[in-house]
């Protein structure tokens, strides 16, 4: 059993890493990505920096949001639930921006 302080730290921690990874993984293609779609290296860097931002904040959050378990078990497995579960509603929301701003070509029958 954990005391109560150590879990809590524990739980950010882990959750931390695992958004910082997940962003660091992401940060070069997406920066791509970005330059192509906004048009000006400042409006891509800005909306680059928020996407990690709200790739890191998302996880956090959502591990807010739960309580936090003294079972190292139960502590590992909530936490990396609430995180991955984050992470996946960041990339949700980020991919539906993105696709809902790229460019579609239409296909003609020739």
């Amino acid at each position: 059993m954990l005391i109560p302080i150590a879990a809590l730290l524990l739980t950010y921690a882990l959750t931390a890493l695992i958004a910082t990874l997940a962003a660091v993984v992401l940060w070069r293609p997406l920066s791509i990505l970005l330059a192509e779609l906004c048009g000006t290296e400042q409006r891509s860097r800005f909306w680059a920096v928020w996407s990690v931002v709200m790739m890191v904040a998302t996880p956090m959050l959502s591990v807010s949001l739960r309580g936090v378990a003294t079972d190292p078990t139960e502590l590992v497995q909530g936490t990396m639930t609430s995180a991955l579960m984050g992470v996946l509603l960041a990339l949700v929301g980020m991919g539906f921006a993105v696709w809902s701003r790229t460019p579609r070509h239409a296909f003609h029958d020739a």
